[in-house]
């Protein structure tokens, strides 16, 4: 299991902090398909909060996450890190950008739903 801590912002540019407690790394999956393109789609900020309240620890932040999420649904933008701990100094820190994992899950995501539309409107 990897965790993720969120940093997300609503549409209605209120700023939450959670984790994801579950597999998030966007090679897995679920994280994408169940949280993140859900998110981007709503535009609504309830429907946002109600969203994480399911699947996140809300105003949390690990110190063992693997990962960091930035998210802006405002300006439908997600970026992608390592997270990173001190615990002398008590602080987070970025470690290297991951969003072009992110960015290639999304592209085969896409392709795969392109291959599957060919399929379904010429079969063999």
């Amino acid at each position: 299991m990897t965790r993720s801590n969120i940093h997300i912002k609503l549409t209605n540019g209120k700023i939450i902090d959670c984790v994801a407690d579950s597999s998030s790394a966007p090679e897995h999956g679920w994280i994408v398909e169940t949280l993140l393109l859900p998110l981007l789609a709503l535009n609504d900020a309830e429907k946002e909060l109600a969203l994480l309240t399911e699947y996140c620890a809300m105003n949390e932040q690990r110190v063992n996450a693997d990962y960091r999420y930035i998210i802006s649904l405002p300006s439908k933008t997600v970026q992608f890190f390592e997270e990173n701990y001190n615990y002398g100094k008590d602080r987070f820190y970025l470690g290297d950008n991951l969003t072009y994992r992110y960015q290639e899950y999304i592209a085969s995501h896409n392709a795969l739903g392109s291959m599957l539309n060919d399929i379904n409107e010429n079969p063999l």
